[in-house]
C-alpha cells in the first residue's frame, strides 16, 4: 500500500470531523478524536529519519521547557501581552548570558550588526528558538517573541507544578528505567527494587522517599499538580449515583460514619461530597499520614482529619462507605492487597461499600496519558494502572467483589463500586 492510499481514510475522516458542527463548536469526544487522527497522520507521513529525530528529542524539549519555567519567561511573555518582548528584553530580564555582549564584542567596534549577531548567538536565543520549534511560543520575527497559547498553558500552576516534577524527580527514574528492567530480567519492579531505588541509591520506596527534606520542592509540585489535575477534571460524583446507591441506603444515627476517605491528601475528596452534597448527614473522616494531617488542619469545619497508616489495621467500624482515589495505582498488588484487607475486615456485610476512583486501562487502544502514568507508577513504586480483570482478581484477593465499574470516558478516572465477597 503506497502512503497516499494508507492516509486517505485518515483525511477523509478528519474532513468529516472538522465539518460535522455548523456551530463551529468541538465536542469533547469529536476533539479527542480529530487530536488522535492528526497524531496517526503524522506518523503516518514519517520518514524513518523524521521519526528518530521526533523520538530523540523529546526529553531536550522538556528539558528547555523546565529552564523556560525556571527563568520565568513564560509569565513575562504572557506580560507583553501581543507587543511580545525582544531577545534583549529577556536577557535583561532573566540575567542568561548577562556578560556575553562585553566577551564578543569589543567596545570599539560600537557595530550594530555584531551586537545583534551576538544576541543570536547567544544562550537566551538558542533557549527561545528550540521553545519556538515546539510551539511554546511564536518567533514573530528576528529579534522579536510572543506569546501562543501554549505559553498561557505553561503558566498555569497545574501544569507548572507537573513539569517541574516530572523532570526534577522523576526525570532521573527514567533515565534509569532500561538498565534496571534489564538487571532483573524485565520482571515488574517492587515498591522497594526498581528504577526509583537505582537513580537515587535509596532502599525507600519513592512515596517514602519523597518525603525527605531535600525533596519538599517536589513534594509540593506533586501536590500541587495532583490537586489541580484533580480540580480541572470531571468529578466522579458527576457520572456515580451517589445519591441514590450511598446516601439513600446510610444508616441514620448521630455518630454514623458516612464516608472514611483513605489516603485522601488535604480532603478535597470530602470537600466534593459535601459542596455537591449539603444535605449529607453522618461523618466524614479524612485518614492520611501525619505530615498531610497537619496541613489539613481543623477540616474546613465539616470533616475530622485523623492520622492513619493504611497498612495497618482499620480503626473505623462499618462506615457506609470507604473511599479510596489515586492510591492504589501507587502499589504493586502485594502492597495493595494488604491495604485492602483491612478496608475489607472494616467493612460491614451487605451495608458497606468500598469505592475505588482510579483508572481502568482499556485493553485495546488505551490512553498515551493513562500509560505514561501507568510508567510513572512503575518507576516511582513498582505500582499500576489496572485493566478490569486485573481490578477484579485484586479485589478479589482480598475478598472483595466489584458490583459495578462506572466510566466516563477512556481518559476519566473510574468509580470501581465493590463489597464483601460473601461465599455460600
Amino acid at each position: 500500500m503506497d502512503a497516499l492510499t494508507s492516509i486517505q481514510p485518515l483525511i477523509e475522516r478528519i474532513s468529516i470531523l472538522s465539518s460535522s458542527n455548523s456551530d463551529g463548536s468541538l465536542q469533547p469526544h469529536t476533539r479527542k478524536e480529530l487530536q488522535s487522527l492528526v497524531k496517526k497522520l503524522g506518523f503516518a507521513l514519517e520518514s524513518p529519519f523524521e521519526t528518530l529525530n521526533r523520538l530523540v528529542v523529546l526529553p531536550f524539549q522538556h528539558a528547555v521547557v523546565r529552564v523556560a519555567i525556571g527563568l520565568g519567561i513564560f509569565e513575562y511573555l504572557v506580560e507583553a501581552g501581543e507587543s511580545g518582548r525582544t531577545i534583549e528584553d529577556i536577557r535583561n530580564r532573566t540575567g542568561v548570558d548577562a556578560t556575553l555582549l562585553r566577551e564578543f564584542c569589543p567596545f570599539n567596534v560600537p557595530s550594530e550588526r555584531v551586537y545583534k549577531t551576538d544576541l543570536m548567538l547567544s544562550c537566551s536565543a538558542r533557549l527561545l528558538r528550540t521553545l519556538a520549534a515546539i510551539g511554546v511560543l511564536h518567533q514573530a520575527d528576528e529579534y522579536h517573541w510572543t506569546a501562543t497559547h501554549l505559553t498561557h498553558t505553561c503558566t498555569n500552576p497545574t501544569i507548572e507544578s507537573g513539569l517541574k516534577f516530572m523532570f526534577d524527580f522523576i526525570g532521573p527514574v527514567f533515565q534509569q528505567l532500561p538498565s534496571s528492567l534489564a538487571k532483573r530480567d524485565y520482571h515488574c519492579p517492587t515498591a522497594t527494587q526498581g528504577p526509583l531505588q537505582d537513580a537515587y541509591d535509596t532502599k525507600l520506596a519513592g512515596w517514602e522517599y519523597i518525603l525527605e527534606p531535600r525533596f519538599a520542592d517536589s513534594l509540593q509540585d506533586c501536590n500541587k499538580f495532583m490537586k489541580g489535575r484533580r480540580e480541572g477534571s470531571v468529578s466522579w460524583l458527576d457520572f456515580y449515583p451517589f445519591a441514590e446507591n450511598i446516601l439513600a441506603k446510610a444508616a441514620v444515627s448521630t455518630n454514623m460514619v458516612l464516608v472514611v476517605d483513605v489516603g485522601g491528601g488535604l480532603g478535597h475528596g470530602l470537600v466534593e461530597i459535601k459542596e455537591k452534597y449539603p444535605e449529607a448527614r453522618g461523618r466524614l473522616i479524612l485518614q492520611d499520614h501525619p505530615k498531610t494531617i497537619e496541613q489539613a488542619g481543623n477540616g474546613a469545619g465539616f470533616f475530622e482529619p485523623m492520622v492513619h497508616d493504611f497498612f495497618t489495621p482499620q480503626p473505623i467500624q462499618a462506615p457506609k462507605i470507604f473511599l479510596i482515589r489515586q492510591v492504589l495505582h501507587d502499589w504493586p498488588d502485594v502492597e495493595c492487597q494488604k491495604i485492602l484487607k483491612h478496608l475489607a475486615a472494616a467493612m460491614r456485610p451487605t451495608y458497606s461499600k468500598l469505592l475505588i476512583n482510579e483508572f481502568v486501562v482499556d485493553n485495546v487502544g488505551a490512553s498515551d496519558f493513562i500509560v505514561a502514568i501507568d510508567l510513572v507508577m512503575m518507576g516511582m513504586s513498582g505500582g499500576m494502572e489496572r485493566t478490569t480483570s486485573q481490578w477484579i482478581t485484586l479485589l478479589a484477593s482480598a475478598g472483595l467483589r466489584i458490583e459495578k465499574i462506572w466510566t466516563l470516558n477512556g481518559e476519566t478516572e473510574s468509580v470501581i463500586e465493590a463489597v464483601l465477597d460473601q461465599k455460600p
